[in-house]
C-alpha cells in the first residue's frame, strides 16, 4: 500500500498536483479528499470526474495531514487529499442519497447487506452529510449485519451548522452517505478511540429519552440538569454543548460522550448529536486540559502494542470539532501523537460526529478522537 498526500489552496493547484503524480507513474486506486466548505464544490466534482479511481470526499470543520516530508499540519481553507495505490479488487464503494422520509437504520442495514455481498469479511469506511441525519441509527443498522469494523465521520461546515456535503467523482449531496467496503482478507485494520473529558458530580439516571432527545433526568426536566451545573440559556447552545458534553454510561457499562445541539425550554428536553438510552447513568463532563492529548497517545500506542505483528502503512483520523475548540493551537499535538506511535502518513478532518466501531466499543461518538490504521496484507 503506497500513498501520496497532496494539499492545495485552489482546485486548479489540486488537479495540477494529482495529474503530475499520475504522469510520474503513481497509479492510485483510491483517494480520500477533505475540503473546506469555502470551495466551489460543484466545480470540484466536475473537475475530478475525469479520474477513474475511487474518491471519497467530505466538507470539514478543518483539515489536517502528516507525512515524513512535511511533518504535522493542521490547516483551514484548504483541500487535503491522500492518493492510495492499493489492490483495487479489495475495494467497493456505494453512494446513497438520503430522502426526506428515509429511515437511517434501514439505510445502514442496506449498506451492511451491500458490503457483505462484496466481501465476506470487511471493513466499512463511511462519510455522511446532512445536519439532521441520524448517524447513530445508521451505524447500528450496519452493525446489525455482523460488521464489526466501521470508521468515518460526519461532514462539517466550519461550525456554521448550515449545510454539509459528501462527494465522489460524479456525485455531490448535502444529505447522503458514502460507504467504502474494504476486503479484510487483503487489507487489515486496527482502530482506537480517545476521549479526554472527565465527569463532574454525581451520576444521574435518564428516566425518559427517545433516540437523541432526553426529556427527563432523575424524573426532572433534562434542561434543568444542564442549567443547574452551567447556568445556561437556549442561546448558549450548541457552543457550550460542545465544550461540556454529557458523559453517558450505558447499561452495558460502555462510556460514550454526547454533545448537546439544542435545548427546548418549552418541553424541558435536550437534543443531542447521538442517541442516549433510557436508564443510562449520566453526568456533565468537562475537558481535562492537555491530558486530552495524552489520551490519544495512550490509546493509539496501546492498540499497536497489543498487535505487534501489525505494521500500519497509513492512517485515517476523525476527531470531533469540539477538540479543536478546546485545544486551539495545540490541536496539532493530538495528530502528532498518532504519527509518533506509528510514523506513518495520515489525513483527517474535524468532524460533526465520529464513527469508530470495532470489537469492544460503541459505533457513533461525539467529542472523540477516532483513528483507523491500515495495512495491506502480503500475498
Amino acid at each position: 500500500m503506497k500513498s501520496i498526500i497532496i494539499h492545495a489552496k485552489s482546485i486548479k493547484k489540486l488537479l495540477k498536483q494529482i495529474d503530475l503524480k499520475i504522469e510520474e507513474g503513481f497509479t492510485p486506486s483510491l483517494s480520500f479528499m477533505y475540503v473546506s466548505p469555502i470551495f466551489n464544490l460543484q466545480k470540484l466534482v466536475k473537475k475530478i470526474s475525469k479520474y477513474n479511481f475511487i474518491i471519497m470526499g467530505a466538507t470539514t470543520a478543518g483539515e489536517f495531514y502528516a507525512n515524513e516530508l512535511e511533518g504535522v499540519n493542521e490547516v483551514e481553507g484548504e483541500i487535503v487529499c491522500m492518493l492510495i495505490d492499493v489492490d483495487s479488487t479489495a475495494l467497493a464503494m456505494t453512494v446513497i442519497e438520503v430522502g426526506e422520509n428515509a429511515k437511517s437504520y434501514n439505510i445502514g442495514e442496506h449498506v451492511g447487506f451491500w458490503g457483505k455481498s462484496n466481501f465476506s469479511d470487511l471493513t466499512i469506511i463511511t462519510l455522511t452529510s446532512g445536519l439532521v441525519f441520524d448517524n447513530d441509527a445508521y451505524i447500528q443498522g450496519i452493525i446489525s449485519n455482523g460488521i464489526e469494523y466501521i470508521f468515518g465521520g460526519a461532514a462539517g461546515d466550519n461550525f456554521l451548522l448550515e449545510e454539509t456535503f459528501v462527494f465522489s467523482n460524479k456525485f455531490l449531496s448535502n444529505h447522503a452517505i458514502l460507504a467504502l467496503a474494504l476486503d479484510k482478507n487483503k487489507i487489515d485494520v486496527l482502530g482506537s478511540r480517545a476521549f479526554g473529558w472527565g465527569g463532574i458530580g454525581k451520576e444521574r439516571i435518564v428516566t425518559k429519552a427517545i433516540k437523541n432527545v432526553v426529556y427527563e433526568i432523575d424524573g426532572l426536566p433534562a434542561v434543568d440538569f444542564y442549567k443547574h451545573y452551567l447556568n445556561i440559556t437556549v442561546d448558549d447552545m450548541p457552543q457550550l454543548g460542545l465544550s461540556y458534553p454529557l458523559e453517558v454510561r450505558r447499561r452495558n457499562g460502555q462510556v460514550i460522550y454526547r454533545a448537546v445541539l439544542a435545548m427546548d425550554e418549552e418541553n424541558g428536553s435536550l437534543i443531542f448529536a447521538g442517541h442516549v438510552e433510557e436508564k443510562a447513568r449520566v453526568r456533565i463532563s468537562a475537558p481535562k486540559g492537555k491530558s486530552i492529548i495524552k489520551d490519544v497517545e495512550e490509546s493509539t500506542q496501546k492498540v499497536l502494542d497489543e498487535h505487534p505483528n501489525f505494521n500500519p502503512e497509513l492512517a485515517l483520523v476523525f476527531p470531533c470539532c469540539s477538540r479543536k475548540q478546546v485545544l486551539g493551537h495545540l490541536t496539532y499535538l493530538e495528530i502528532e501523537a498518532v504519527v509518533k506511535s506509528a510514523n506513518i502518513p495520515l489525513v483527517g478532518f474535524f468532524a460533526y460526529g465520529e464513527i469508530g466501531a470495532f470489537p469492544g466499543g460503541y459505533g457513533f461518538h461525539n467529542e472523540t478522537f477516532v483513528t483507523a490504521f491500515f495495512e495491506e496484507k502480503k500475498v
